[in-house]
């Protein structure tokens, strides 16, 4: 069985829990109320579980639509059916998505409030040990950093909260600037590190680390363009980690990361973790029925065949092979070639043995250790004013592992030394679209990068600047009185 934590795909908001001024005094040992909750480790460690459930799969959000925000707003994907109009760039969101983006708004800060929660209330638990209550603590900071990185990569500045939410009166916050939330981010996972446990037993594996911090260190860092922080943090997970990258000799390996069976591997440092009974859906949106892939299949997301990861993507590349297909074995065990309405598929999570559609059981990774190589590579070269030897090596491991290639020693596939910046970056860029394509990397890229615009051109798309940010609630410009119509994002 896979873990207790169940991590899914980013996302969760300030539903939560409002007491009523007026309750009683009286608390009955059987009523679970506050007062009565944070009495001891047990408690302490259900608030912590409740923070990771933020990313759980109860209901559609955000185990799918969240996903589907960032995947269809790639250049290398289509939204189809309701999915849509996310791949549209020159007018506002359709109602449908609008509603999908105001939901990943509000989960996201329901595990903001979480967080908190645990933040606020674990110091005057009594009978806990202080390592652990402190280990607590830290795992909620770097959880809550989380949630807000993905709230400033894709809606900019946004009201801070960070104070578990009890009361009417705590609703004026007023929007923070984008360099404000970084701030916050920056700030929590740093004073996360030193609390964090190095490892976690196989059981509780999907927790976060110190590792798993410094990799949204080294994600914080490149987004902001610190490239020499972004550089040391993701050296140090490279030399000092536990990790190693996962070997492969042909394409199927790559099922030893994103098998349905798969706990956790040799580079696995922070993962959504799926089971049987709280699995994802992601197999059966990016599939089509009776492909052998998924239970059902609605084929939602649809590989742009005129992008980076198209036709132009070498099919000598394993990772190509393990990601994208055209032909499937049909019942009968006849080869068969993908309808004209679809011609190519994403490849990347497919869980056959599912119990139902819904049920999913492969993990998707948030952080992974070939990542790291792509950011030491990528701020390496920035910070320096192009590549040298290290940053192009570190950059052609991963290619080389995409090939099935030994890591360490040098190919007809690598590229070469002495590019000049820009070229070094755009195949950096390029190979981290083909390493980490369905990892919820790609449109993040693009906007941090300044090439959303370019890249959605390239595939023959309009484009309107309204697309660089999504809206923000309407609910939370209407009811937060620190916030008006002109604190909403462009275009809408």
């Amino acid at each position: 069985m896979k873990k207790l934590f169940i991590l899914l795909i980013i996302a969760t908001v300030s539903r939560s829990l409002v007491q009523c001024e007026g309750a009683l005094e009286e608390s009955p040992e059987s009523l679970l109320v506050k007062e009565n909750f944070y009495q001891n480790e047990a408690d302490a460690f259900a608030a912590l579980t409740a923070v990771y459930g933020t990313f759980s799969s109860a209901g559609d959000y955000p185990t799918i639509y969240y996903m589907a925000l960032l995947e269809n707003r790639a250049d290398y994907s289509n939204g189809r059916g309701s999915q849509a109009g996310i791949s549209k760039y020159d007018v506002p969101l359709d109602n449908t998505t609008q509603s999908r983006v105001f939901n990943a708004y509000n989960d996201l800060y329901l595990g903001i409030n979480r967080a908190n929660a645990v933040i606020g209330n674990l110091p005057g638990i009594e009978a806990m040990s202080a390592p652990v209550k402190a280990q607590y603590i830290a795992e909620a900071k770097f959880l809550r950093a989380f949630f807000y990185m993905n709230l400033v990569k894709y809606w900019g500045g946004v009201p801070i909260r960070l104070e578990e939410f009890t009361s009417l009166d705590q609703i004026a916050a007023p929007r923070a600037s984008a360099q404000e939330i970084w701030d916050l981010v920056i700030n929590d996972l740093t004073e996360a590190l030193p609390d964090l446990a190095d490892s976690f037993p196989e059981s509780e594996s999907g927790r976060a680390t110190v590792w798993a911090a410094k990799a949204a260190l080294a994600d914080a860092y490149l987004n902001t363009e610190d490239w020499a922080n972004a550089k040391e943090m993701a050296n140090d997970i490279i030399d000092n980690g536990p990790y190693t990258l996962v070997e492969v000799g042909q394409a199927n390996d790559f099922m030893k990361i994103y098998g349905p069976d798969v706990v956790t591997h040799a580079e696995d440092i922070f993962s959504a973790h799926q089971t049987a009974t709280n699995g994802n859906a992601i197999a059966l949106y990016i599939h089509r029925a009776n492909t052998g892939y998924s239970v059902g299949g609605y084929h939602a997301w649809l590989p742009a065949e005129n992008s980076v990861i198209g036709t132009s993507w070498d099919t000598a590349d394993l990772r190509r092979q393990f990601s994208i297909y055209t032909e499937y074995t049909d019942v009968n065990g006849v080869v068969q070639p993908l309808p004209d309405d679809s011609p190519m598929l994403f490849n990347k999570y497919r869980d056959p043995g599912a119990t139902n559609g819904f049920q999913g059981r492969n993990n998707v990774p948030f952080y992974r250790l070939a990542e790291m190589y792509l950011i030491y590579a990528e701020a390496s070269s920035e910070e320096a004013g192009g590549p040298d030897a290290l940053a192009t090596e570190r950059l052609n491991i991963v290619r080389r592992r995409g090939y099935g290639l030994p890591l360490n020693s040098p190919s007809a596939e690598d590229y070469p030394e002495g590019m000049s910046a820009t070229a070094f970056k755009d195949v950096v860029l390029k190979e981290r679209a083909y390493e980490l394509n369905l990892e919820m990397k790609r449109w993040n890229d693009l906007l941090r990068t300044g090439r959303a615009q370019q890249a959605i051109e390239a595939t023959g798309k309009a484009w309107n600047d309204t697309s660089l940010l999504f809206p923000l609630p309407v609910d939370e410009i209407n009811n937060n009185p620190a916030l008006s119509p002109s604190d909403q994002n462009p275009g809408y």
